[in-house]
């Protein structure tokens, strides 16, 4: 009898163990879709998971068409309302659509708040160093002289017609430059799209300015298995390398703004090398993130990488920081809520923000 009762209580005991392998297993059965596509001069990823393969699928390509939309309409040469105010506005006033007016007002705030550090009247001059938007295909640089940059350190600005939703430059010298905010708008704007469908989480990347959203976790019988997206932060120096991990849970952005990822290389005589990671000491590097003071590229940073809430908040913020530099770009981060950074500077240290001091990021780099 005794036996009998213990082979009974063995078949519960496998029964049940079968039972919750089924479930587990079941549980497990997601859908995940990564796609990637070139826009606005970059490459846009997204990775999106669901439990359910069509969902996934209709969710990403709304998600694509949304990116796609944008990207027409926020490019500074194309034939979109961002490339008829810079080809006409300086003559005549030009209809804008709700997303660049958006967009515009923002580039405003963040000038403002960054003291003109963030500026996104620059395009003629980021045109002169040869930093066109499709730069990653056919990216040529050159050192324009002070006699050439000259005219364009005039005051740049522009102006919205709220009630006409028309845009007007201030003069022929003004070009708008969306660079440093439009892929952080976009990336929101697709994340919202992927939100509505539902999904468990998703990640949308366009060059290093990167959001994601992790609102359901995995259900594995009584608990949750909730795990957070880990970003590696790129080493500047050396692209076999990282400096740190960032966890990043449910819903955050982050962007990178660095010396390395849009350069070149010239001598004494004004020759131009390739680009790469390392620096060489007989030639000097030259990158996209101009200061607007002097519509040359900033120096005393190498890298920024921000945390904030929104990517577009993200992307600014990286950009206005490298620009403004160790002590000014560090007391900005601070000031604001919600929002952490890691600064390297040009002589190999790392400052990173009081909400990453535990972290244990290095403090140099190696």
């Amino acid at each position: 009898m005794l036996r009998r009762r213990v082979s009974i209580w063995k078949l519960i005991v496998f029964g049940l163990l079968g039972l919750s392998l089924v479930v587990i297993y079941l549980q497990g059965q997601v859908s995940v879709v990564q796609e990637e596509e070139y826009l606005l001069g970059t490459y846009f990823r997204i990775k999106a998971q669901g439990r359910a393969r069509e969902r996934v699928a209709a969710a990403l390509q709304a998600a694509w068409r949304e990116a796609r939309r944008l990207s027409d309409e926020l490019s500074r040469t194309g034939p979109g309302p961002l490339g008829e105010l810079n080809r006409r506005g300086a003559e005549e006033s030009v209809k804008l659509t709700p997303d660049l007016i958006a967009l515009l007002e923002a580039a405003q705030q963040f000038r403002a708040l960054s003291h003109g550090a963030f500026d996104p009247t620059m395009g003629k001059i980021v045109n002169l160093w040869g930093f066109t938007q499709d730069w990653d295909r056919a990216g040529v640089g050159r050192v324009p002289t002070s006699e050439e940059l000259q005219p364009f350190l005039a005051e740049r600005d522009f102006s919205i017609d709220a009630l006409t939703q028309t845009g007007r430059l201030s003069g022929p010298h003004v070009e708008i430059d969306l660079g440093g905010i439009a892929k952080g708008y976009i990336v929101d704007r697709v994340i919202n799209v992927l939100r509505a469908y539902e999904l468990d989480n998703a990640l949308v990347d366009a060059g290093g300015n990167i959001r994601v959203f992790n609102d359901r976790p995995r259900r594995v019988l009584w608990w949750e298995d909730r795990r957070p997206f880990r970003i590696a932060v790129q080493h500047p120096r050396d692209e076999q390398k990282i400096i740190g991990v960032l966890e990043i849970w449910r819903d955050q952005a982050l962007a990178t703004s660095g010396d390395y990822q849009r350069c070149f290389f010239a001598d004494d005589l004004k020759n131009i090398f390739p680009c790469r990671y390392a620096d060489e000491p007989d030639k000097t590097r030259y990158h996209h993130l101009m200061d607007p003071k002097t519509g040359a590229p900033a120096r005393g940073l190498i890298s920024v990488t921000i945390l904030a809430s929104t990517a577009m908040e993200a992307d600014a913020l990286s950009t206005a920081v490298f620009v403004l530099g160790e002590q000014q770009g560090l007391a900005l981060i601070e000031s604001l809520p919600n929002v952490e950074g890691i600064l390297v500077t040009a002589d190999g240290r790392i400052i990173v923000s009081s909400g990453l001091k535990n972290m244990n990021f290095p403090t140099e780099l190696k």
